[in-house]
């Protein structure tokens, strides 16, 4: 449950390590020990184990529907972590809150903070965390019936965690790609992935994934027909989830046990489910599963000649999903366009690319010097920074082995683009520090000559922090391409 790989301290991961042990039997108490920790390391001002001991504390109360009382704590604890450099907590902290503003229906907010996660992730070398972010914005896939693309992002942390073994990672991430192979037609691959991610749940006793695990295989089980399965496994996820206190997932399986007693023909049963379902879901401000549970009721009560309360429900459906909408928006367009030439349609990013790709016999018959200062003013237009630089390594006035070891470490061993949303959280912090754009937030693309690294392109932004978007990196590994010719 708390499993942290790397913890701040090897003291932290002993001590999250009993307080786990105890996690089993008395989560209350855990909760406190938790509590406690936290607040101690941030009294003492160890940022790095005050926001370890917290995210554990997240991961005990979020499946018991009391991840909200943390959001405050866990805000103000990802501003620490920026602040002190510390980008593996400061990733964990991400992933915690795109999961707050996923169970609240908040997909834009939630896949915004889950890119940030992984950027952290990734630019730190952080495993765990970029599995889980991974997960998530997959995840967000689902929530629009995107089930095709969801499911790409669920095989690629599958790739990702090929050779580790964590329990909890490989059963959330085989329960969620078996739920991408069931909206996808694929019957028995998904019973395939719900038994992986039931077995793997029992290795590691993480109880609230073994009762997803039987909620997933009754579904399948309805699916094929065989009410004796669906009954058998749907009582065991709702046992569970009543006993460990997992609200979310005991709404879940309520709309399934509905299913369940539509089937037997006993509509009094599906209704008094589906109340239980929308009563839980609203304890946990889950509006996902809230706007089911009132289109589930409006069904069952048109269905008993209700017309006045099926209406009601169909109404709170509708406001629900409404909200859903407005809050699954993009806060800003993803790159802005320049303005209009000649009245004309505005030009575009990928536009703007694909012209400057279209000048590279030019720039090959111009100096060096000069194709590359081109390069570096197109490319500032296309992503709309405020400088580009290109540090040779090994060169004057570029990076040196010796100063910057780490980093030239990092940037041979990625070999791809690092986006840092917050130039606080680089891992190099200290050793960028003197550097000209080091302070701002930017994109950083490893440059070669053949296999061997001849340097990095820096894309700066003109503010610390920025949330950089997958095709900025798209685009910013084109823009490295053509700058490989010219360095």
């Amino acid at each position: 449950m708390f499993t942290l790989l790397p913890a701040a301290s090897e003291a932290l991961a002993g001590t999250l390590g009993r307080i786990a042990q105890v996690a089993h039997r008395h989560p209350a108490a855990a909760d406190r020990l938790l509590e406690a920790l936290c607040a101690q390391a941030f009294h003492a001002g160890d940022t790095a184990v005050g926001a370890d001991a917290l995210y554990a504390r997240f991961g005990l109360l979020e499946p018991r529907g009391r991840a909200l009382e943390l959001l405050p704590a866990l805000e103000q604890a990802g501003a620490l972590a920026a602040a002190g450099h510390f980008p593996i907590q400061a990733a964990r902290v991400c992933e915690a809150l795109g999961r707050i503003a996923y169970q609240q229906g908040e997909y834009q907010l939630a896949g915004e903070q889950w890119s940030r996660a992984l950027d952290l992730a990734e630019v730190s070398g952080h495993l765990q965390t970029g599995v889980a972010a991974r997960i998530g914005l997959g995840q967000i896939h689902y929530a629009q019936a995107d089930w095709s693309r969801g499911l790409r992002h669920m095989r690629d942390a599958a790739e990702q965690l090929t050779g580790t073994d964590d329990s909890y990672l490989a059963a959330k991430l085989a329960l969620n790609i078996g739920v991408g192979s069931f909206e996808t037609g694929d019957l028995p691959a998904a019973e395939r992935h719900f038994s992986h991610g039931l077995a793997a749940a029992r290795r590691g006793r993480h109880r609230v994934f073994e009762a997803e695990a039987h909620w997933h295989l009754a579904r399948a089980a309805l699916a094929r027909q065989r009410m004796d399965w669906a009954v058998a496994d749907c009582r065991l996820a709702l046992d569970i989830a009543a006993r460990q206190g997992y609200p979310w997932l005991e709404a879940a399986a309520s709309r399934t046990w509905t299913e369940i007693a539509l089937a037997r023909g006993d509509n009094a049963a599906a209704v008094r489910s589906t109340r239980h379902g929308l009563a839980l879901a609203q304890r946990i401000q889950a509006r996902a599963q809230a706007r089911q549970a009132h289109l589930q009721l409006a069904q069952l009560l048109q269905a008993e000649g209700d017309a006045e309360g099926a209406l009601d429900h169909l109404w709170q459906h509708l406001a629900l999903q409404s909200e859903i909408e407005r809050l699954s928006l993009p806060a800003r367009a993803t790159l802005a366009a320049p303005p209009a030439e000649g009245g004309g349609a505005p030009v575009t990013p990928e536009e703007q690319l694909l012209h400057l790709c279209g000048q590279r016999q030019r720039l090959a018959s111009s100096p060096p010097t000069a194709a590359r200062a081109e390069l570096q003013a197109a490319s500032a237009r296309i992503l709309g920074l405020m400088r580009v630089l290109h540090w040779p390594v090994d060169q004057p006035g570029g990076l040196s082995r010796n100063e910057q070891p780490r980093y030239v470490d990092l940037l041979s061993r990625h070999g791809a683009p690092l986006a840092l949303p917050d130039a606080a959280l680089h891992p190099c912090h200290a050793e960028l520090a003197p550097l000209e754009g080091a302070s701002q937030a930017r994109i950083e693309v490893p440059l070669y000559d053949g296999a061997q690294l001849a340097g990095a392109l820096w894309l700066v932004d003109a503010r610390a922090t920025r949330a950089w978007t997958r095709q900025e990196l798209l685009i910013a590994s084109q823009l490295a391409l053509l700058f490989e010719r010219f360095a």
